[in-house]
């Protein structure tokens, strides 16, 4: 393996191989848990289930995340990097093709609940990934192409799942995404080393502990619980809107999109939210490595999610009440405030995990990694209940302008408060270890 010498550390070339093959198979992961979302009408005709039935394939994985949480960080502790995610990837890949093999309901549902087992063994390892093969001037990055793939898989499955997809039978797509994943987990055996030969950055180089009181002693540091709130209600936020969009999007248009198509505007919609997140991830990630500051960037991120959704409303009022007439109009312009709402709000993910492994350390990277990701998961879950509690509450009753404003304040409400704990953090100088 080349190498290239920083500092008294060095980085390999070889962690490009191991960031990409990390990245596919969390790629492939994300597909498998946004398939039927995005193709809910047609598996609800194949598997002869109601919308509800289909609508626990996908949120099966964020239950499923919060009693796994722990197990996973333990396994990622003990078996390193190779063989901790290596348990993840080996039940995506067996209960991957498994999806494909029963045109049973209840079956499929075992087999996507395997898969999502596997899913903490693949989020809780992004900042172990940039911890172990990476300079401290790339870790966010890292962390952040890390993320770019999570982002990029949701993307895939949302858009080309539909056209996989002939005559409501998923059959043929569960068979492509299965081999695929078969595939990446052969390729990730083989290839995936744990580390480096030497030490890429001062935080790979020191002991780490994992136990019980260290646990504990997480949630004694002020900042990480700080990150800890940001994360369930920002990552929350993420989470909810990524499993309910389409049928709350179609719900506020309800009355206005007669002749139009919900599904594919709103794929459109969320494409340009993910490509905008991909965008800001790698960029600011990577300014924030440069600086050596993530306090301003995790500000940033709440406030303008807060502001953006706002203005979200603010569109959709307007044409409402007719101060604006052209639904064209509307909808570009909720384009725009899309893509920067993903630049400014998703890239805070990235940044927040490399921050919370570096004032953490020297526990475990996946330790705290794998606790923010659960809040996410656990914010996430308590948004989508409520959203789902705001749109079937008989919305024709109190109105579908009034379930939009109810949504709307809500995330704004939330960004808000994150924003305001974010400015009590102390900045990475505070912890720096130095080199």
């Amino acid at each position: 393996m080349n190498s290239t010498e920083v500092s008294d550390y060095k980085v390999y070339g070889y962690r490009w191989v191991v960031l990409i093959l990390f990245g596919l198979v969390t790629l492939i992961n994300q597909v498998i848990w946004i398939t039927f979302a995005a193709i809910t009408p047609k598996a609800m005709v194949f598997y002869d289930q109601p919308k509800n039935a289909i609508f626990w394939l996908s949120l099966v994985f964020m239950i499923v995340y919060l009693p796994m949480n722990i197990p996973a960080a333990l396994a990622l502790d003990k078996f390193g990097l190779k063989w901790g995610v290596g348990i993840g990837v080996v039940l995506t890949g067996v209960f991957g093709i498994l999806r494909a093999v029963s045109t049973q309901y209840h079956w499929v549902l075992i087999f996507q609940i395997g898969c999502a087992i596997g899913q903490p063994f693949l989020l809780n390892s992004f900042t172990k990934v940039s911890s172990n093969w990476f300079g401290a001037d790339e870790k966010a990055l890292a962390t952040s192409l890390g993320t770019a793939f999570v982002l990029i898989g949701i993307l895939l499955g949302m858009f080309i799942t539909p056209f996989l997809v002939p005559d409501n039978d998923p059959t043929m797509v569960l068979y492509i995404y299965g081999g695929i994943a078969l595939a990446l987990m052969v390729v990730y055996l083989i290839f995936v080393k744990d580390k480096p030969p030497t030490p890429a950055n001062a935080y790979s180089d020191k002991a780490k502990v994992f136990e019980t009181k260290g646990t504990f002693d997480l949630f004694k540091n002020r900042d990480f619980n700080i990150l800890f709130i940001l994360f369930l209600f920002g990552a929350g936020t993420f989470n909810a809107v990524s499993s309910v969009m389409a049928e709350l999007y179609e719900s506020i248009f309800k009355s206005n999109l007669t002749d139009l198509a919900p599904d594919d505007l709103l794929g459109i919609l969320g494409g340009v939210m993910i490509v905008g997140g991909i965008a800001g991830a790698i960029t600011l990630s990577t300014i924030s490595d440069k600086i050596r500051k993530r306090k301003p960037f995790l500000i940033a991120n709440a406030i303008s999610g807060a502001v953006l959704t706002l203005l979200f409303f603010i569109v959709e009022y307007l044409y409402v009440t007719e101060v604006i007439k052209s639904f064209v109009a509307v909808y570009i312009m909720h384009c725009v405030i899309g893509f920067f709402f993903g630049f400014l709000l998703i890239s805070a993910l990235p940044i927040g995990l490399t921050f919370a492994a570096e004032i953490t350390h020297p526990m475990p990277e996946e330790t705290s990694n794998g606790w923010l990701m659960w809040v996410g998961q656990l914010g996430g879950i308590a948004l989508i209940f409520t959203v789902m509690y705001g749109l079937h509450n008989d919305p024709e009753a109190i109105g579908l302008q009034s379930v939009a404003v109810f949504n709307f304040i809500i995330y704004a409400v939330i960004l808000v408060i994150a924003a305001v704990f974010s400015f009590f953090m102390n900045d990475l100088d505070k912890y720096e270890l130095k080199q």
